[in-house]
Protein backbone atom coordinates (compact mmCIF):
# COMPACT_ATOMS: atom_id res chain seq x y z
CA UNK A 1 0.00 0.00 0.00
CA UNK A 2 3.08 2.62 0.60
CA UNK A 3 4.69 1.43 -2.39
CA UNK A 4 1.68 2.35 -4.51
CA UNK A 5 1.06 5.43 -2.83
CA UNK A 6 4.71 6.82 -3.49
CA UNK A 7 4.23 5.40 -7.46
CA UNK A 8 0.88 7.50 -7.27
CA UNK A 9 2.39 10.56 -6.00
CA UNK A 10 5.43 10.39 -8.49
CA UNK A 11 2.96 9.39 -11.22
CA UNK A 12 1.08 13.24 -10.04
CA UNK A 13 4.44 14.84 -9.88
CA UNK A 14 5.96 13.71 -13.74
CA UNK A 15 2.16 14.60 -14.86
CA UNK A 16 2.21 18.43 -13.46
CA UNK A 17 5.72 18.43 -14.60
CA UNK A 18 4.61 16.92 -18.30
CA UNK A 19 1.66 20.17 -18.11
CA UNK A 20 3.66 22.61 -17.71
CA UNK A 21 4.86 22.81 -21.11
CA UNK A 22 8.56 22.99 -20.58
CA UNK A 23 10.06 22.29 -24.04
CA UNK A 24 13.28 20.02 -24.63
CA UNK A 25 15.06 23.36 -25.78
CA UNK A 26 14.30 25.69 -23.08
CA UNK A 27 16.15 22.73 -20.84
CA UNK A 28 19.00 23.40 -22.90
CA UNK A 29 19.34 27.11 -22.13
CA UNK A 30 20.07 28.21 -18.68
CA UNK A 31 16.55 30.51 -18.36
CA UNK A 32 15.08 26.93 -19.06
CA UNK A 33 17.04 24.91 -16.29
CA UNK A 34 16.23 27.18 -14.01
CA UNK A 35 12.73 27.30 -15.06
CA UNK A 36 12.59 23.41 -14.21
CA UNK A 37 14.34 23.59 -10.55
CA UNK A 38 11.85 25.93 -10.03
CA UNK A 39 8.87 23.75 -11.23
CA UNK A 40 10.60 20.18 -9.19
CA UNK A 41 10.34 22.34 -6.23
CA UNK A 42 6.92 23.09 -6.69
CA UNK A 43 6.28 19.55 -7.09
CA UNK A 44 8.42 18.30 -4.09
CA UNK A 45 6.19 20.66 -1.89
CA UNK A 46 3.03 19.29 -3.31
CA UNK A 47 4.10 15.70 -2.91
CA UNK A 48 5.37 16.19 1.13
CA UNK A 49 2.00 18.48 1.63
CA UNK A 50 -0.40 15.61 0.00
CA UNK A 51 1.64 12.90 2.25
CA UNK A 52 1.18 15.01 5.33
CA UNK A 53 -2.62 15.01 4.71
CA UNK A 54 -3.00 11.52 4.05
CA UNK A 55 -1.24 10.86 7.39
CA UNK A 56 -3.31 13.24 9.17
CA UNK A 57 -6.84 11.93 7.90
CA UNK A 58 -5.55 8.20 8.51
CA UNK A 59 -5.00 9.52 12.12
CA UNK A 60 -8.64 11.26 11.74
CA UNK A 61 -9.71 7.58 10.75
CA UNK A 62 -8.21 5.67 13.72
CA UNK A 63 -9.15 8.34 16.51
CA UNK A 64 -12.78 8.24 15.11
CA UNK A 65 -15.23 6.88 18.13
CA UNK A 66 -17.45 5.17 15.53
CA UNK A 67 -14.59 3.00 14.37
CA UNK A 68 -13.53 2.22 17.77
CA UNK A 69 -16.85 0.99 19.07
CA UNK A 70 -17.71 -1.11 16.29
CA UNK A 71 -16.33 -4.15 18.05
CA UNK A 72 -16.93 -2.88 21.44
CA UNK A 73 -20.87 -3.46 22.28
CA UNK A 74 -21.75 -7.09 22.29
CA UNK A 75 -25.47 -8.84 22.24
CA UNK A 76 -25.81 -12.04 24.00
CA UNK A 77 -28.48 -14.07 24.96
CA UNK A 78 -29.91 -17.20 27.27
CA UNK A 79 -32.80 -18.65 27.16
CA UNK A 80 -35.10 -21.85 27.68
CA UNK A 81 -38.18 -23.46 27.62
CA UNK A 82 -39.74 -26.80 30.03
CA UNK A 83 -42.07 -29.42 29.64
CA UNK A 84 -43.01 -30.48 33.87
CA UNK A 85 -45.12 -33.54 34.58
CA UNK A 86 -46.61 -33.57 37.89
CA UNK A 87 -48.46 -36.59 39.74
CA UNK A 88 -50.31 -34.41 41.93
CA UNK A 89 -53.44 -33.16 39.87
CA UNK A 90 -52.09 -29.17 40.87
CA UNK A 91 -55.53 -27.30 40.37
CA UNK A 92 -53.60 -24.05 38.94
CA UNK A 93 -50.58 -25.59 37.26
CA UNK A 94 -52.21 -28.72 36.02
CA UNK A 95 -50.79 -32.41 35.89
CA UNK A 96 -49.02 -31.24 32.52
CA UNK A 97 -47.39 -28.05 31.71
CA UNK A 98 -45.22 -26.02 28.93
CA UNK A 99 -43.63 -22.73 28.86
CA UNK A 100 -40.88 -20.99 27.82
CA UNK A 101 -39.23 -20.18 30.97
CA UNK A 102 -36.66 -17.64 30.37
CA UNK A 103 -35.57 -15.49 27.25
CA UNK A 104 -32.93 -13.14 29.20
CA UNK A 105 -30.78 -10.66 26.45
CA UNK A 106 -27.29 -9.66 27.44
CA UNK A 107 -25.95 -6.12 25.98
CA UNK A 108 -22.24 -4.98 27.52
CA UNK A 109 -20.28 -2.55 26.03
CA UNK A 110 -15.80 -1.89 26.24
CA UNK A 111 -15.67 1.84 26.57
CA UNK A 112 -11.73 1.18 27.08
CA UNK A 113 -9.19 -1.22 28.39
CA UNK A 114 -10.57 -0.30 31.67
CA UNK A 115 -14.29 0.40 31.76
CA UNK A 116 -17.05 -1.09 30.78
CA UNK A 117 -21.02 -1.56 30.71
CA UNK A 118 -22.99 -4.91 31.31
CA UNK A 119 -26.52 -5.44 31.67
CA UNK A 120 -29.40 -7.93 31.16
CA UNK A 121 -32.76 -7.85 30.62
CA UNK A 122 -34.85 -10.98 31.34
CA UNK A 123 -38.32 -12.02 30.05
CA UNK A 124 -39.77 -14.70 32.77
CA UNK A 125 -43.22 -17.00 32.63
CA UNK A 126 -43.99 -19.13 35.47
CA UNK A 127 -45.70 -22.15 34.80
CA UNK A 128 -49.24 -21.03 36.69
CA UNK A 129 -49.05 -17.97 34.68
CA UNK A 130 -50.01 -16.61 31.22
CA UNK A 131 -48.41 -13.57 31.92
CA UNK A 132 -44.37 -12.47 31.25
CA UNK A 133 -42.42 -11.09 34.12
CA UNK A 134 -39.95 -8.33 32.35
CA UNK A 135 -37.35 -7.64 34.82
CA UNK A 136 -33.48 -5.65 34.56
CA UNK A 137 -31.17 -8.42 36.41
CA UNK A 138 -27.95 -6.49 35.91
CA UNK A 139 -26.80 -3.01 34.98
CA UNK A 140 -23.39 -1.86 36.05
CA UNK A 141 -20.04 -0.52 34.98
CA UNK A 142 -16.98 -2.79 35.51
CA UNK A 143 -14.19 -0.28 36.22
CA UNK A 144 -10.71 -2.26 36.72
CA UNK A 145 -8.37 -0.05 39.09
CA UNK A 146 -5.29 -2.38 38.15
CA UNK A 147 -4.96 -6.22 37.66
CA UNK A 148 -6.09 -7.31 40.95
CA UNK A 149 -8.67 -4.94 41.93
CA UNK A 150 -12.04 -3.45 40.11
CA UNK A 151 -15.34 -2.34 41.17
CA UNK A 152 -18.84 -2.79 39.90
CA UNK A 153 -21.41 0.06 40.40
CA UNK A 154 -24.99 -0.32 39.88
CA UNK A 155 -27.04 -3.33 39.40
CA UNK A 156 -25.37 -6.73 40.24
CA UNK A 157 -25.49 -10.24 41.00
CA UNK A 158 -24.85 -10.91 44.59
CA UNK A 159 -21.42 -13.12 45.21
CA UNK A 160 -22.86 -15.49 46.56
CA UNK A 161 -23.72 -19.57 46.12
CA UNK A 162 -23.13 -21.33 42.63
CA UNK A 163 -26.02 -20.75 41.04
CA UNK A 164 -26.17 -17.31 41.55
CA UNK A 165 -23.64 -15.92 39.58
CA UNK A 166 -23.93 -19.02 36.84
CA UNK A 167 -27.38 -20.11 35.84
CA UNK A 168 -27.32 -20.42 32.40
CA UNK A 169 -29.08 -23.23 31.27
CA UNK A 170 -26.50 -25.00 29.60
CA UNK A 171 -23.91 -24.45 31.95
CA UNK A 172 -26.03 -26.07 34.89
CA UNK A 173 -27.30 -29.72 35.34
CA UNK A 174 -31.31 -30.57 35.64
CA UNK A 175 -34.24 -29.16 34.08
CA UNK A 176 -35.21 -26.75 36.98
CA UNK A 177 -32.93 -25.18 39.45
CA UNK A 178 -32.14 -26.59 42.57
CA UNK A 179 -34.57 -25.47 45.60
CA UNK A 180 -31.78 -25.15 47.89
CA UNK A 181 -30.35 -21.99 46.44
CA UNK A 182 -33.91 -20.75 45.08
CA UNK A 183 -36.01 -20.57 48.02
CA UNK A 184 -32.84 -20.44 50.83
CA UNK A 185 -30.88 -17.65 49.25
CA UNK A 186 -32.57 -17.08 47.33
CA UNK A 187 -31.03 -16.87 43.77
CA UNK A 188 -31.29 -15.43 41.47
CA UNK A 189 -30.47 -12.14 43.39
CA UNK A 190 -29.44 -9.09 42.31
CA UNK A 191 -29.54 -5.51 44.09
CA UNK A 192 -27.69 -2.15 43.89
CA UNK A 193 -24.72 -0.95 45.22
CA UNK A 194 -21.48 -0.86 44.73
CA UNK A 195 -19.02 -4.33 45.23
CA UNK A 196 -14.86 -4.26 45.37
CA UNK A 197 -13.36 -7.11 43.78
CA UNK A 198 -9.68 -7.84 44.83
CA UNK A 199 -7.98 -10.99 42.90
CA UNK A 200 -5.43 -11.39 46.28
CA UNK A 201 -3.05 -14.22 44.67
CA UNK A 202 -3.64 -16.46 41.85
CA UNK A 203 -6.46 -18.44 42.72
CA UNK A 204 -7.68 -16.55 45.48
CA UNK A 205 -10.02 -14.02 45.26
CA UNK A 206 -12.12 -11.80 47.49
CA UNK A 207 -15.37 -10.12 47.06
CA UNK A 208 -17.13 -7.18 48.98
CA UNK A 209 -20.47 -5.21 48.44
CA UNK A 210 -21.98 -2.62 49.96
CA UNK A 211 -25.66 -2.66 48.74
CA UNK A 212 -30.15 -1.94 49.61
CA UNK A 213 -31.10 -4.75 51.91
CA UNK A 214 -33.81 -7.05 52.12
CA UNK A 215 -37.66 -5.57 51.97
CA UNK A 216 -40.63 -7.67 53.47
CA UNK A 217 -43.18 -4.94 53.45
CA UNK A 218 -44.88 -6.18 50.25
CA UNK A 219 -44.68 -9.49 51.30
CA UNK A 220 -46.61 -8.51 54.61
CA UNK A 221 -43.74 -8.51 56.93
CA UNK A 222 -42.39 -10.94 59.29
CA UNK A 223 -45.61 -12.24 59.55
CA UNK A 224 -45.38 -13.83 55.87
CA UNK A 225 -41.90 -15.87 56.75
CA UNK A 226 -41.76 -20.00 56.46
CA UNK A 227 -43.86 -19.95 53.67
CA UNK A 228 -42.60 -22.20 50.87
CA UNK A 229 -40.85 -19.27 48.81
CA UNK A 230 -38.95 -18.33 52.09
CA UNK A 231 -37.08 -14.35 51.90
CA UNK A 232 -37.98 -14.60 47.74
CA UNK A 233 -40.32 -12.47 48.24
CA UNK A 234 -38.32 -10.17 50.16
CA UNK A 235 -36.23 -8.96 47.02
CA UNK A 236 -36.36 -6.01 45.67
CA UNK A 237 -36.50 -6.84 41.62
CA UNK A 238 -38.02 -3.25 40.81
CA UNK A 239 -36.32 -0.03 39.50
CA UNK A 240 -36.52 1.57 42.69
CA UNK A 241 -35.48 0.00 46.02
CA UNK A 242 -35.92 0.74 49.81
CA UNK A 243 -32.50 1.78 51.43
CA UNK A 244 -33.26 2.83 54.68
CA UNK A 245 -31.10 -0.27 56.12
CA UNK A 246 -28.66 -1.36 53.94
CA UNK A 247 -27.47 -5.13 53.51
CA UNK A 248 -22.65 -5.90 53.77
CA UNK A 249 -21.81 -9.39 51.60
CA UNK A 250 -18.46 -10.49 51.56
CA UNK A 251 -17.40 -13.57 50.05
CA UNK A 252 -14.22 -15.49 49.31
CA UNK A 253 -13.17 -17.57 46.71
CA UNK A 254 -10.94 -20.23 45.97
CA UNK A 255 -9.62 -22.15 42.69
CA UNK A 256 -5.99 -22.50 43.02
CA UNK A 257 -6.66 -25.92 42.22
CA UNK A 258 -7.45 -27.40 38.60
CA UNK A 259 -11.07 -28.74 38.44
CA UNK A 260 -11.47 -27.37 42.34
CA UNK A 261 -14.18 -23.91 43.51
CA UNK A 262 -14.37 -23.29 47.14
CA UNK A 263 -16.30 -20.38 48.21
CA UNK A 264 -18.06 -18.95 51.33
CA UNK A 265 -20.37 -15.90 51.98
CA UNK A 266 -21.26 -14.13 54.80
CA UNK A 267 -23.57 -11.62 54.38
CA UNK A 268 -25.44 -8.81 57.10
CA UNK A 269 -29.03 -7.23 56.63
CA UNK A 270 -29.49 -4.32 58.90
CA UNK A 271 -33.28 -4.88 58.95
CA UNK A 272 -34.96 -7.40 55.94
CA UNK A 273 -38.21 -4.93 56.52
CA UNK A 274 -36.52 -1.76 55.83
CA UNK A 275 -39.51 -0.10 59.20
CA UNK A 276 -39.07 -0.51 62.91
CA UNK A 277 -42.95 -0.32 62.51
CA UNK A 278 -44.98 -3.40 64.32
CA UNK A 279 -47.07 -3.83 61.91
CA UNK A 280 -44.66 -5.63 59.91
CA UNK A 281 -43.00 -7.09 63.21
CA UNK A 282 -40.77 -4.59 63.60
CA UNK A 283 -36.98 -4.33 62.92
CA UNK A 284 -35.20 -7.75 61.77
CA UNK A 285 -31.82 -7.36 60.98
CA UNK A 286 -30.59 -11.08 59.78
CA UNK A 287 -27.65 -12.89 58.96
CA UNK A 288 -26.88 -15.65 56.11
CA UNK A 289 -24.34 -17.75 55.96
CA UNK A 290 -23.01 -20.13 52.50
CA UNK A 291 -20.25 -22.15 52.01
CA UNK A 292 -19.98 -24.77 48.97
CA UNK A 293 -17.43 -26.77 46.55
CA UNK A 294 -17.39 -27.86 43.23
CA UNK A 295 -15.08 -30.06 41.98
CA UNK A 296 -14.31 -31.89 38.61
CA UNK A 297 -11.80 -34.83 38.04
CA UNK A 298 -11.63 -36.53 34.64
CA UNK A 299 -15.40 -37.89 34.01
CA UNK A 300 -16.56 -37.35 38.14
CA UNK A 301 -18.25 -34.02 39.05
CA UNK A 302 -19.54 -33.56 42.71
CA UNK A 303 -21.28 -29.88 43.74
CA UNK A 304 -22.23 -29.50 47.49
CA UNK A 305 -23.65 -26.27 49.30
CA UNK A 306 -25.14 -25.38 52.56
CA UNK A 307 -26.68 -22.33 53.49
CA UNK A 308 -28.33 -20.44 56.99
CA UNK A 309 -30.24 -17.32 57.36
CA UNK A 310 -30.68 -16.37 61.40
CA UNK A 311 -33.28 -13.54 61.76
CA UNK A 312 -33.19 -11.80 65.16
CA UNK A 313 -36.85 -10.73 65.63
CA UNK A 314 -38.99 -11.63 68.42
CA UNK A 315 -41.79 -12.65 66.41
CA UNK A 316 -39.80 -14.61 64.23
CA UNK A 317 -38.55 -16.66 66.79
CA UNK A 318 -42.13 -16.79 68.12
CA UNK A 319 -43.65 -18.39 64.94
CA UNK A 320 -40.22 -20.78 64.89
CA UNK A 321 -38.97 -18.78 61.12
CA UNK A 322 -36.29 -17.14 62.71
CA UNK A 323 -33.88 -19.63 60.72
CA UNK A 324 -34.07 -20.81 57.22
CA UNK A 325 -31.48 -23.63 56.37
CA UNK A 326 -30.87 -26.08 53.52
CA UNK A 327 -28.33 -28.38 51.52
CA UNK A 328 -27.80 -30.59 48.20
CA UNK A 329 -25.50 -32.45 46.78
CA UNK A 330 -24.44 -33.56 43.43
CA UNK A 331 -22.42 -36.02 41.95
CA UNK A 332 -21.90 -36.34 38.38
CA UNK A 333 -20.43 -38.71 35.13
CA UNK A 334 -19.62 -37.65 31.93
CA UNK A 335 -20.85 -41.09 29.95
CA UNK A 336 -19.77 -39.51 26.54
CA UNK A 337 -17.92 -36.18 25.78
CA UNK A 338 -21.43 -34.54 25.52
CA UNK A 339 -23.84 -36.86 27.92
CA UNK A 340 -23.58 -36.44 31.82
CA UNK A 341 -25.52 -38.19 34.45
CA UNK A 342 -26.22 -36.84 37.95
CA UNK A 343 -27.99 -37.13 40.75
CA UNK A 344 -29.03 -34.92 43.23
CA UNK A 345 -30.62 -34.83 46.67
CA UNK A 346 -32.07 -31.19 48.15
CA UNK A 347 -33.09 -30.74 51.94
CA UNK A 348 -34.12 -27.16 53.13
CA UNK A 349 -36.54 -25.92 55.77
CA UNK A 350 -38.12 -22.19 55.41
CA UNK A 351 -38.63 -22.35 59.49
CA UNK A 352 -36.32 -24.43 60.86
CA UNK A 353 -37.45 -23.34 64.38
CA UNK A 354 -41.02 -24.80 64.35
CA UNK A 355 -41.24 -27.66 66.14
CA UNK A 356 -42.78 -30.89 64.64
CA UNK A 357 -42.09 -28.96 60.75
CA UNK A 358 -40.88 -31.76 58.33
CA UNK A 359 -37.91 -30.73 56.26
CA UNK A 360 -38.66 -30.55 52.58
CA UNK A 361 -36.71 -33.59 50.45
CA UNK A 362 -36.43 -33.71 46.76
CA UNK A 363 -34.51 -36.28 44.73
CA UNK A 364 -33.61 -35.68 40.77
CA UNK A 365 -32.18 -38.03 38.54
CA UNK A 366 -31.48 -36.89 35.43
CA UNK A 367 -29.39 -36.11 31.89
CA UNK A 368 -27.57 -33.06 30.23
CA UNK A 369 -27.28 -34.06 26.27
CA UNK A 370 -24.96 -31.40 25.00
CA UNK A 371 -26.23 -31.64 20.76
CA UNK A 372 -23.24 -28.28 20.53
CA UNK A 373 -21.06 -26.73 23.37
CA UNK A 374 -24.24 -24.02 24.06
CA UNK A 375 -27.34 -26.11 23.23
CA UNK A 376 -28.61 -28.93 25.81
CA UNK A 377 -31.16 -31.04 25.78
CA UNK A 378 -32.23 -32.04 29.65
CA UNK A 379 -34.47 -34.56 31.09
CA UNK A 380 -34.95 -35.71 34.76
CA UNK A 381 -37.43 -37.15 37.41
CA UNK A 382 -38.46 -35.83 40.28
CA UNK A 383 -39.03 -37.39 43.91
CA UNK A 384 -40.13 -35.35 46.51
CA UNK A 385 -42.49 -35.05 49.66
CA UNK A 386 -43.84 -31.25 48.65
CA UNK A 387 -47.37 -31.11 46.94
CA UNK A 388 -47.46 -31.46 43.20
CA UNK A 389 -43.35 -32.67 43.73
CA UNK A 390 -43.38 -35.70 41.68
CA UNK A 391 -43.13 -36.10 38.33
CA UNK A 392 -40.90 -35.82 35.30
CA UNK A 393 -39.26 -32.71 33.55
CA UNK A 394 -38.31 -32.20 29.97
CA UNK A 395 -35.85 -29.10 29.08
CA UNK A 396 -34.12 -27.32 26.17
CA UNK A 397 -31.51 -24.63 26.63
CA UNK A 398 -29.27 -22.24 24.74
CA UNK A 399 -26.46 -19.51 25.15
CA UNK A 400 -24.59 -17.31 23.05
Amino acid sequence: MFRRSLLALACTAVTALATTGISTSAIANTDGLEELRAELARQNTLITNQQKQLEALAGTVESTPAVQGSNATTIGFYGEMHFNNRDDNDPIVGENNIHLHRFVIFLGHQFSDNLSFKSELEFEGAPDSTSIETEVEQAYIDWKLNDAVSLNIGQFIVPIGLLNETHEPDAILGVERNPVEEFIIPATWWEKGIMALWQATPGLALDAAIHNGLNGQGAGGIASLGTADGLREFRQEFGGARAEDLAYTLRVKYTGMSGLELGATVQQQENIVQTDDILFGGKAPATLIEAHADWHWNKLGLRALAARWEIDNALAKTNGTDRLEGFYIEPSLKVLDNVTVFARYNQWNTAANTSGLEDSKQVNIGANWWIHPRVVLKADVQDSNQFAGDGFNLGMGLSF
